[in-house]
């Protein structure tokens, strides 16, 4: 029996129809008066996934939505189901309507229509079946039934019952991650995976309490994960990914993460041999180099910043090969695996033992070896066998080989020995620091002169480079003025700053300016100490410029890295004035940051410094608190004034 028509008949046995069990639950749904500020309800979501011993899988699927508000059923108004022809064939196999007066209404299926998905960047020639339906009420219930054969992949988003021309990535291996969230109420959820035992599924659920029953039949086994009465997805301010914090079960038949290493290598064994003109290029960029760290940094600031973004397709495979590296230099562009792939030609051109590397960019890999992934870099097999990431895709403009924003996530090389999962390196404060350094001078108008010297590293550096390379060469200072945004009045005689493609240090800058009238008032002037506006504040610190909303969280914040403050600043007065007030110090303690502020009278000067740490990148919920206060104390000190008594006015 063909494969298909084998898993049709297994299909008939499984998913019988529920038609009056469907009006039942639409009804139970329509009585309930507990979906406040909800535009509509999943009433069930469900589906069934039959699975050959090849990987090939088909997912028959049914989800029941009850229409609430008029947004729920513009929501509803056209159904959509995104896939790869390459990679999946899909199709709607029923749409029923069930009216708020007990009458059901078939949608035509004839009026799906496949169209090029939207693309940008990357053209892989996605498709969209789209399904108009007919206009939706509040208290109308839309059934959809779909079907779906092939296999999914992290890193890719018709009769669909042919399955010609469809091959699974890893032959003999199947691999999901499944998702117990959505944006709206889920009353049920159930999904069933139907598979031969002898391929060994293994799966772990993570997030939340999902129901889990095992059957066995012959040669094939039937898992089914369950959960009932879902809440909608609560978003919190900066929270971390969905995937790191809501329930969701990851299933693999890969037997483990070595496995999975080998396989990705295998799959692009071949596409790193550089030609005559990649190699030419190589020994042009590492010539007279002192050492290996300079050279490894040098190739990879040219790949950054020479191989733009933009992904065309190879053909069916394109979702997890990587272009030839002899393609890539010829065509100057690519998405992150060529990218990366350019990188590893050009290493291994030089001598160096590079490799390709899987990881998840913005949230976790779990245990089970399922694909997790949506980025890939480069790793550098070290001497003493360990490895080093570099990730040329995150790179251009930046001064970084790994970026700080990337810290501790998962990630798999690709060798013939295979690896198991690693983590990418943590952050300290200390890597992603911001400097300031000032010398003012008031004047018996209240005229401020001041010089100011700040540099940057880690991600602060990126930030400055990226915000700078915006503009023309020849309008960068007026963008650095305005990012400064010191006070309305003030003027830059001097502003100098390093170049953003000047890899050779870290970013600096240093000016000269004036402000009028900066510390007003009569007998008794006020005034903001300079640096505590936090100069290019919103270019480097933005994160950590409005605290998070006050009250409890469920989830942990993310921020965009770890970051060190330290300003050290002096006001000169003129003779015969006195200081009446300063800012009071503040100090702040905890697990998530810190911050230590004091102003002090120095003879005729004022003098203060200003320290801060957020010590990590993922704040967990029970410590917001702590980031909540130090970043409150930092945005406060800014409004903070010192007040001065004049001499007598002549």
């Amino acid at each position: 029996m063909p494969r298909i028509a084998m898993l049709l008949c297994l299909l008939l046995f499984a998913v019988p129809a529920d038609a009056d069990g469907i009006r039942e639950r639409i009804s139970a749904a329509r009585e309930r008066k507990d979906f406040v500020g909800a535009a509509a309800v999943t009433v069930l979501d469900e589906a069934d996934v039959f699975v050959e011993a090849s990987g090939l899988a088909l997912t028959e699927a049914r989800r029941v939505v009850l229409v609430l508000t008029p947004a729920g059923a513009r929501a509803e108004a056209v159904q959509r189901l995104r896939f790869d022809p390459a990679a999946n064939r899909a199709a709607f196999r029923a749409a029923i309507i069930h009216r708020k007066g007990g009458r059901t209404e078939e949608v035509l299926l004839d009026r799906a229509v496949a169209v090029p998905s939207p693309q940008d960047m990357l053209f892989w020639g996605g498709t969209t079946l789209s399904l108009p339906v007919p206009r939706l009420e509040p208290g109308d219930a839309l059934e959809i039934r779909t079907s779906r054969i092939g296999y999914n992949l992290a890193y890719l988003s018709g009769e669909m019952l042919s399955g010609e021309g469809l091959t699974p990535p890893m032959e003999g291996h199947w691999f999901e991650v499944e998702r117990f969230f959505a944006a709206t109420p889920v009353l049920r959820k159930r999904y069933s995976v139907h598979i031969p035992v002898a391929m060994g599924l293994q799966y772990a659920v993570h997030g939340g309490s999902i129901g889990v029953s095992r059957r066995v039949k012959g040669d094939r086994e039937s898992l089914t994960f369950e959960a009932e009465e879902l809440p909608p997805l609560k978003r919190e301010p900066a929270m971390v990914s969905p995937d790191d914090c809501a329930p969701k079960v990851v299933l693999a038949t890969v037997a483990d993460w070595p496995a999975k290493s080998r396989w990705f290598l295998e799959v692009n064994r071949g596409q790193f041999e550089s030609d005559e003109a990649t190699r030419a290029k190589v020994a042009e960029l590492t010539a007279d180099l002192p050492d290996d760290e300079a050279k490894v940094a040098a190739l990879l600031h040219w790949v950054a910043d020479n191989i733009r973004y933009c992904g065309t397709s190879r053909g069916p495979r394109e979702g997890y090969t990587l272009h030839r590296g002899d393609e890539t230099f010829r065509d100057r562009a690519g998405v992150c695996k060529d990218i990366a792939g350019m990188l590893i030609t050009m290493l291994r051109a030089a001598g160096f033992p590079a490799w390709p590397a899987l990881t998840m960019a913005g949230s976790r890999v779990e245990d089970v070896p399922a694909d997790q992934f949506n980025h890939t870099v480069a790793a550098l097999r070290l001497p003493d066998g360990s490895f080093r990431f570099l990730d040329p895709t995150w790179s251009p403009c930046s001064r970084e080989l790994w970026s700080s924003r990337e810290a501790l996530q998962g990630v798999v090389p690709g060798t013939p020995e295979g690896e198991e999962l690693m983590l990418s390196p943590h952050f300290p404060p200390r890597a992603n620091r911001v400097r300031a350094h000032s010398e003012a001078t008031l004047d018996e108008n209240g005229r401020l002169a001041a010089t100011v010297s700040m540099d940057f590293s880690g991600y602060p550096c990126t930030a400055f480079r990226r915000n700078v390379n915006r503009w023309p060469p020849a309008e960068r200072a007026d963008a650095i003025r305005a990012g400064l945004d010191f006070v309305p009045n003030s003027s830059f005689a001097r502003l100098l700053h390093t170049d953003p493609f000047d890899y050779s240090r870290d970013s600096a800058l240093e000016f000269d300016l004036t402000a009028e009238g900066f510390a007003a008032g009569g007998a008794v002037r006020v005034f903001r100490l300079p640096l505590l506006a936090h100069l290019l504040g919103r270019w480097t610190l933005s994160d950590l410029l409005d605290p998070p909303p006050a009250g409890d969280r469920e989830y942990p914040l993310k921020l965009r890295a770890t970051r060190e403050i330290r300003y050290a600043g002096t006001v000169r007065l003129p003779p015969g004035w006195t200081v009446t007030d300063l800012p009071r110090p503040v100090k702040v303690e905890g697990r998530a940051a810190s911050l230590a502020f004091s102003a002090r009278t120095e003879g005729d000067r004022i003098e203060y410094t200003l320290e801060f740490e957020a010590h990590v990148q993922t704040v967990p919920a029970k410590d917001v608190a702590n980031l909540r206060e130090a970043v409150a104390a930092l945005k406060g000190l800014s409004e903070a004034f010192a007040g001065v008594r004049a001499g007598e006015e002549r």
